[in-house]
């Protein structure tokens, strides 16, 4: 993405291409002169136009190749401007509103709130329905007296008993706090990818700016160079190595692009977008703050970090699920009211109450029990070992933090303007002769090598701060 500076050094070298261009121009303006009988010699060597004409004919050659070398350089310069501009947190709003995974967290939420909803509910009823023949015989002779229809009608209601129903009730209350723990969870995490993401595009723009800069600059000197008077093989080769800088330069500058596109690419996946749609990240505050000390920032975390709340409520859960295989042992009793009928020589109907239960005399339950304590178990341990992977994960990316912090603060603050101004500066005095060729290729070369450091040392800051954020659910990193 170009800058105003890195625009003027891209019009100075399309200006230095013009006087190439001038040159390729004058048998043409020999031509024209010849055509309209304009020639500037006689036969024999004499002038018959006067020194204004061919001024004048010099001066619209001249306006012309230049016109031609600024539509060029149009192109180039409008499509630096094609690209929106958004800040970070403009960025980040726009993909967490846009994610589609997202949508398979709100739909988890939904289903663990309908899970909720019938978590306290008793069991339906149980119906049952018997129909038959039915006959009546003398017991003494054995004769038919009478058939006739039979049936059986009864309606029963399990009841449980134990505290199950309040037991469901605590499990799907968990179940929806996961869920929406995982709604958070993945908002942090995915604010922290945007936003690396995004300073790392910012970053990577800036890199390609600062390249394309020195190599136009190079490009542009070796023109003023080759147009010199020849006073041997000097200002030739001068040129070539000018010309070699500016390679290696303007291969640090694609390097710079394919970064920039491959963090595009990814941020228009997180941000539901076109692959090809373009946006440009307006320069983001550059402060580092200055962190609390590690074993601050790890007990933070280990209470607010969205995997550990997560795994804290998963092991609740699993303990109410023990519970709940204890109360298995309590029978459930199924309770309602039935109707038998029947005819045969005679009519009959009997109608009551029934009650019925199982009785836990082998104590099948105890297998239920043992696995779900064996899940107990794992999820403690589980959750021991996240809370150390959290606190190394914290000490890791502080330190990694710090470190750069430090080395950006003792770089002056972590700007290169002091090595911006001395490559113009080496750029100008190579221009009046002051300096040799090699201080000024060295000059370029520092420049370019301390702007990408100090880019680079501050992306990687940030990416470590960013993280630091999400492992501390997305909360400030306050003392």
């Amino acid at each position: 993405m170009a800058g105003p500076l890195s625009v003027v050094m891209f019009l100075q070298s399309r200006a230095s291409q013009s006087v190439r261009f001038l040159r390729a121009l004058q048998p043409l303006k020999t031509l024209l002169k010849s055509k309209n009988g304009l020639s500037s010699k006689t036969d024999s060597g004499e002038g018959l136009l006067p020194p204004e004409v061919h001024r004048r004919g010099d001066h619209v050659v001249r306006t012309f190749a230049l016109a031609i070398c600024l539509f060029a350089s149009m192109p180039a310069v409008a499509l630096a401007q094609e690209s929106p501009a958004t800040s970070l947190d403009s960025l980040v709003q726009t993909v967490i509103a846009n994610n589609p995974e997202r949508r398979f967290y709100d739909q988890a939420i939904a289903a663990a709130g309908r899970e909720h909803d019938v978590a306290g509910r008793w069991a339906d009823p149980e119906v049952s329905v018997e129909f038959g023949e039915r006959r009546a015989t003398d017991p003494s002779s054995g004769a038919v007296l009478g058939e006739g229809q039979a049936y059986a009608l009864s309606v029963v209601q399990p009841i449980e008993f134990g505290g199950r129903i309040a037991l469901r009730r605590a499990i799907a209350e968990r179940q929806l706090d996961l869920a929406r723990l995982g709604l958070q969870q993945f908002d942090a995490t995915l604010t922290a990818r945007a936003r690396t993401l995004g300073y790392g595009l910012f970053s990577a723009d800036e890199k390609a700016a600062t390249a394309r800069t020195v190599a136009q600059r190079m490009r542009a000197l070796a023109g003023v160079v080759v147009s010199r008077d020849p006073s041997g093989p000097a200002p030739k080769l001068e040129a070539a190595v000018l010309e070699a800088e500016a390679i290696n330069a303007e291969r640090a500058a694609a390097t710079a692009d394919a970064l920039a596109n491959a963090i595009l690419y990814e941020l228009n996946q997180l941000r539901g977008a076109p692959f090809a749609a373009r946006i440009r990240i307006i320069r983001p505050d550059a402060t580092l703050q200055e962190l609390p000390a590690s074993g601050t920032l790890a007990a933070n975390a280990t209470i607010n970090n969205f995997e550990l709340r997560s795994l804290r409520a998963q092991f609740a859960q699993q303990g109410l699920r023990v519970d709940l295989a204890r109360s298995s042992r309590t029978p459930t009793v199924n309770v309602g009211p039935y109707v038998n009928g029947g005819r045969s020589d005679t009519r009959q109907m009997d109608y009551g109450v029934r009650l019925s239960m199982t009785v836990p005399l082998w104590n099948s339950q105890a297998s239920g029990v043992a696995a779900e304590q064996g899940r107990q178990a794992e999820a403690e341990a589980t959750l021991v070992s996240a809370e150390r992977r959290i606190s190394r994960q914290v000490f890791d990316l502080s330190a990694q933090y710090e470190a750069k912090r430090l080395a950006l603060a003792r770089w002056g603050g972590g700007e290169a303007g002091h090595f911006r101004e001395s490559a113009e500066e080496a750029d100008r005095n190579y221009r009046l002769g002051a300096i040799p060729l090699a201080i000024y290729t060295q000059m370029q070369k520092a420049y370019l090598d301390a702007s990408f450091a100090v880019l680079e040392t501050r992306s990687e800051a940030f990416d470590a701060l960013f993280q630091l954020r999400a492992l501390n659910g997305g909360e400030a990193l306050t003392r």
